[in-house]
């Protein structure tokens, strides 16, 4: 089995608004089958859109994470 990793940062280079860009990037390529991504953690919109695209994806059994994320406030950032 094939893993796939990517560093979001090398598909915006050099563009206007690069964290924009990252981040749609990052849910398209969840969607595609990608594992893990080089990326800034500490980007709290970027947390939040992997939960919501998870339970929206289908990998956050009962949407758990997502319930718990939006209970603890992490979600509207």
């Amino acid at each position: 089995m094939s893993r796939i990793t990517a560093g979001l940062s090398n598909i915006s280079y050099g563009l206007p608004n690069r964290r924009l860009l990252n981040r749609v990037f990052l849910v398209m390529a969840m969607q595609a089958g990608m594992d893990s991504a080089i990326m800034d953690p500490l980007d709290e919109k970027i947390m939040a859109q992997i939960i919501a695209a998870e339970a929206l994806l289908g990998q956050d059994e009962f949407c758990m994470n997502y319930l718990q994320a939006h209970r603890a406030g992490r979600l509207n950032r």
